[in-house]
């Protein structure tokens, strides 16, 4: 992962790291935690899930009236 800073880039793969490396892999995530892990700021992490969402199959939620969650489906076969 990119260390921190104002001048460290972030790539998608770091964000999605983020996801892939905590024990609820279901457990949605908002944009300020996802800011903490990887120590960048919120709007940093929040532009990375936004470019996420566009290409991959990260989804989100507003839970509020400015807030969303995001998460990483998880698809069980039935």
């Amino acid at each position: 992962m990119s260390g921190s800073g104002r001048d460290t880039e972030y790539a998608v793969e770091d964000v999605t790291e983020v996801f892939k490396d905590r024990d609820d892999y279901a457990e949605p995530l908002t944009a300020s935690e996802v800011a903490e892990a990887l120590g960048c700021s919120r709007r940093t992490a929040l532009n990375k899930l936004h470019e996420l969402e566009e290409s991959t199959d990260i989804t989100s939620k507003k839970v509020g009236g400015r807030s969303r969650v995001w998460w990483i489906p998880v698809h069980i076969d039935r």
